[in-house]
């Protein structure tokens, strides 16, 4: 009976800490979007006209823009991270480091959104910043879900987590997609003389989904030959 009595205090006490840790994360999550709503501000002129207040708000476009852009990346990654942290029954070390790892990366997007806000013109350094901090992000958590799925499945509740594996698969291949696509990126920024069109160059991710689908297909095709190999060996 008392053993029974320590394993329940040994979950509740595992079940705590998790719970923790997923606050702290979510946190950080809401503090890095909070911290870039910040930047749009109205005018502080105020102006006399409708005509004036378009030209004024025409400044917070810039703003809005990286806002709406970060602000779903953001989400889309802290709703991977709650998937992943619903599949957790236990955690270590391991699992902590990359964790906060993956939410140093978080915070520093309001510092990437204001970059990119400001207009900064005849460099492509803002877009190189912001893109090094999509890609750190994307990174880390990438890394920390193939060491909570792959390395350490023993720490995940008893359940299937095939779905969980496809998801990562795909996802290893979308982080080696927007490889090409910044390097691509880079390469042509430096082909092209005049620095006033450079950001031209940010043109090649228009050709993600294209690739990402490209790559789907080409994924259905080696799992159907597979299953047929299969068949055919039984």
């Amino acid at each position: 009976m008392s053993h029974e009595k320590e394993y329940l205090k040994e979950e509740i006490r595992k079940e705590f800490q998790l719970e923790r840790m997923v606050l702290f994360s979510d946190a950080v999550f809401a503090i890095a979007i909070t911290l870039m709503a910040m930047d749009i501000k109205a005018p502080e002129e105020q102006p006399t006209t409708t005509s004036m207040l378009l030209n004024d708000l025409r400044h917070v476009v810039p703003v809005i823009i990286a806002y709406t852009s970060s602000f779903i990346f953001i989400g889309i990654t802290w709703y991977k991270h709650l998937q992943l942290f619903s599949l957790l029954k236990d955690y270590n070390k391991g699992v902590v480091v990359r964790n906060l790892a993956m939410l140093f990366f978080v915070g520093l997007f309001p510092f990437g959104a204001s970059v990119i806000a400001k207009g900064y013109t005849g460099t492509m350094a803002p877009i190189y910043i912001y893109i090094g901090i999509v890609l750190c992000c994307a990174a880390s958590q990438h890394i920390l879900q193939h060491y909570i799925l792959v390395k350490h499945p023993e720490l995940c509740i008893r359940t299937d987590i095939s779905h969980h594996l496809e998801n990562l698969a795909k996802s290893r291949a979308s982080f080696i997609i927007l490889g090409i696509i910044i390097s691509l990126v880079v390469i042509t920024a430096l082909l092209i003389p005049n620095d006033a069109i450079k950001p031209i160059s940010a043109i090649w991710f228009a050709i993600f989904p294209l690739l990402q689908k490209l790559f789907r297909k080409k994924e259905k095709k080696i799992k159907k030959v597979t299953a047929g190999a299969q068949r055919n060996k039984e």
